[in-house]
Formats: structure tokens, C-alpha cells, sequence
């Protein structure tokens, strides 16, 4: 089984991240996986995240763990599901902390691509998951590109905003040039994590603020057409 090609943009980024052997080394790793095993999301879906930005482009990187881990809801961008499927914990939690930051509604779709539109890179520390199995695919490779990725990250475009939701993805943060930049950490978003710290951390607020002081556009965070009036 051959993965979809890599968005050329990204080639560079990649090999920058772990050189060209180490990414062919993890490449044939990912194409065992999906040979042998139920691995989400669907392979024709890894690079989806990548696919509406070049790096350049990238604003803000939200900085996920791994896969939904059951069938129907990766779709390969961080914490999203796609349309018409429920409203997972974790992201539920986000919604909840969204609706308190943003004055919106509470969104009606788990779809978080409107973001990915805007910039918002939404990005697993692990971009595989066996079905069933979270954290199955933690020590496949993936912690070499996604440090690599962030380095490359930080030193490319303008200034970024990268959330960092728990131990796991502050570790991996480490590598995160950091001047410059927004670097928000909180406690994960997850049914256990999401009241040591992640409600009230205002990550939409304190990104768009940052932004605007940088004389650059916010993002536009709604995710329903009609925004809550408070």
C-alpha cells in the first residue's frame, strides 16, 4: 500500500524535520501499519491537515496527541471530527471553553476545518492510531518530525501562536524557537484534564489579542453562522 503524496509544500519541511532517510524510515513504517492492521484516520486522509497551507501560511498550531481511535471520526486534523458524527469529550470540553472565550454559540458540527482554512494548522504528535488502541502508534517515529516540524515552524513565516494542551505536547513544544511567538500551555482538554487548568485559559482570546498587537488580521474563530449574543 503507497500513502497519498505529501503536499509538495511540506516536502522540504519534512526532510528539514528528520532528514530524508529518517522520513523514508517512517514513511515505510505508516504503509506496514496500514497494510497489516484497521489504522485511522483512512490513509487518503494523513496529510489532510496540510493540504489547504504551505508552511509559510501556518498561524497557529494546535497540538493534539493522537487519532480518535474509533471508526467514522478521524478525519486527520487534530481534536475534529467530520460532519454529522458526535461531538467527542475532548472537544466538547474545547467547545465549552470556545463558548466562554468567544461569546459563540456552541457549535452544531465537530468540523473544526474552517480554522484549517484560516491557518490554523491541527496537528497529532502521533498522525496514526490503531482502531481501538490510543496511543498505539506513540513510538512509531513520530516524535522525531513532529519536534522537527515545530523547529521548522518557528523559524518560518511571521509570528505564530502554538497551543500546547498538556505534558505530552509541552514535551514535545521543547523544540519550539519560541521568540516571537505565542506559546500557550494549559492542562489537555480531556474529561479528566479539562478543570486543572484548561477552562479559563482563553486560548481563542489570548491568540487573536496577540495578533491584533502585531498590527495582523484575528482569526475568525465562529464556527456557526450565527454567533451568540450575550
Amino acid at each position: 500500500m503507497l500513502l497519498p503524496p505529501l503536499p509538495p509544500a511540506w516536502k522540504f519541511a519534512f526532510e528539514c524535520a528528520m532528514g530524508t532517510s529518517g522520513w523514508q524510515t517512517l514513511m515505510g513504517r505508516i504503509e506496514s501499519a496500514y497494510t497489516t492492521s484497521t489504522v485511522f484516520p483512512p490513509e487518503s486522509e494523513i496529510w489532510a491537515a496540510l493540504e489547504s497551507m504551505r508552511p509559510e501560511d501556518v498561524r497557529v498550531v494546535v497540538l493534539g496527541q493522537d487519532p480518535y481511535h474509533g471508526a467514522g471520526q478521524a478525519h486527520g486534523y487534530a481534536f475534529s471530527v467530520p460532519p454529522g458524527c458526535a461531538i467527542p469529550p475532548s472537544l466538547r470540553n474545547i467547545f465549552t471553553e470556545y463558548v466562554q472565550d468567544t461569546g459563540h454559540a456552541f457549535p452544531r458540527s465537530g468540523d473544526l476545518r474552517p480554522w484549517a482554512r484560516q491557518g490554523v494548522l491541527l496537528w497529532n504528535a502521533a498522525l496514526t492510531v490503531l482502531e481501538g488502541q490510543p496511543g498505539s502508534h506513540s513510538r512509531l517515529g513520530y516524535g522525531e518530525l513532529t519536534a522537527g516540524l515545530l523547529s521548522h515552524l518557528s523559524t518560518t513565516g511571521g509570528p505564530k501562536a502554538f497551543w500546547l494542551w498538556g505534558k505530552h505536547a509541552q514535551n514535545a513544544g521543547r523544540s519550539i524557537r519560541k521568540e516571537g511567538h505565542l506559546i500557550i500551555e494549559s492542562a489537555h482538554p480531556s474529561p479528566l484534564g479539562a478543570y486543572r487548568g484548561f477552562w479559563g485559559s482563553k486560548p481563542f482570546g489570548q491568540t487573536n489579542e496577540f495578533f491584533q498587537a502585531q498590527g495582523l488580521p484575528p482569526v475568525n474563530w465562529c464556527l456557526d453562522d450565527v454567533p451568540l449574543k450575550l
